[in-house]
């Protein structure tokens, strides 16, 4: 397995922390601390006329049913019509700021995860809130769900990882994953959980065994801030504050593949988050300012 860049994308003016697929396959939004919400053509490499400003810094993006919905780190969340450019609704029942947005197909639901502790349910349909969630006392970093969207996994600040089933939301599982902050996780294939945190480590837990440790790889320098997985190709990509990402089998027994500034000519700083895209690519994006589009080759 190997990978290599295709593209540098660089437009904004501040450290870029959301990407979200575009309206179109060849395409995907990205923001951060300069507070535009920018859209690339991927096949151009280069930005289309489409901006949107914001009133703090972009955390997080989702795009559902042609709508752009923008998590900011003053609470805010902004639902744009992406064909008028339209704000729909701006949601403000969190204070602090919105680090986490996805949908979950199965059930018609958008969660967001906020540095207050909670995580807001939302129906798509109008927006009304469906749950409001209280589960810790640090920030929700990230969430993710497994396969039949019957579990939902919450990484927190405070080094916790909180599952809960979703019916009705009750805390099934709490795992202390990490020493400190909880940063990233995802469901593999297995079932299993993989969670990445601020000590550098990844750790791999059983979830037909309450979730028990099975592996801990001491996986970079720094803190990890997010991981993608491919399941049909059978990879995982790790994004890292050392300034690296890595590639690893799904097994995590192989030398994992680094993605650096020196050999492979990446990111000059912290990279803050990750986007698979089609063909085998995936999207990074960094305090350097710029996203990196990556082609993985498995022969």
């Amino acid at each position: 397995m190997n990978a290599e860049k295709l593209h540098q994308l660089t437009a904004h003016s501040g450290a870029l922390y959301a990407l979200a697929h575009g309206r179109t396959p060849n395409a995907l939004f990205s923001a951060g601390g300069d507070r535009v919400v920018a859209e690339w053509n991927l096949e151009l490499a280069e930005t289309n006329a489409f901006a949107v400003r914001t009133e703090s810094t972009v955390y997080s993006l989702l795009n559902l049913d042609n709508k752009l919905i923008i998590g900011t780190s003053n609470g805010g969340i902004h639902v744009i019509d992406l064909e008028t450019k339209r704000e729909l609704r701006h949601l403000k029942l969190h204070d602090k700021g919105i680090f986490h947005l996805f949908d979950d197909h199965t059930n018609s639901r958008v969660y967001a995860c906020s540095a207050d502790g909670s995580v807001s349910v939302w129906n798509p349909e109008d927006w009304s809130l469906l749950w409001h969630l209280h589960l810790s006392n640090q920030k929700i970093r990230r969430a993710t769900q497994n396969s039949d969207a019957s579990l939902t996994a919450f990484a927190c600040s405070d080094g916790k990882c909180i599952i809960t089933e979703n019916k009705n939301h009750q805390v099934i599982f709490e795992i202390e994953a990490h020493e400190e902050s909880c940063n990233s996780l995802a469901f593999l294939p297995s079932g299993n959980l993989i969670t990445g945190g601020k000590d550098a480590f990844i750790r791999i837990w059983d979830s037909n065994k309450g979730f028990s440790l099975i592996k801990e790889i001491p996986a970079h320098n720094y803190a990890i801030y997010d991981i993608i997985i491919h399941q049909e190709s059978g990879w995982v990509a790790t994004a890292s504050r050392d300034k690296t990402i890595k590639l690893w089998d799904l097994e995590f027994n192989e030398t994992p593949i680094r993605l650096d500034r020196a050999k492979k000519g990446g990111h000059l700083n912290s990279v803050n988050g990750l986007l698979m895209l089609d063909d085998n690519q995936f999207a990074s994006c960094s305090d350097d300012r710029s996203i990196i589009i990556w082609k993985v080759d498995q022969n």
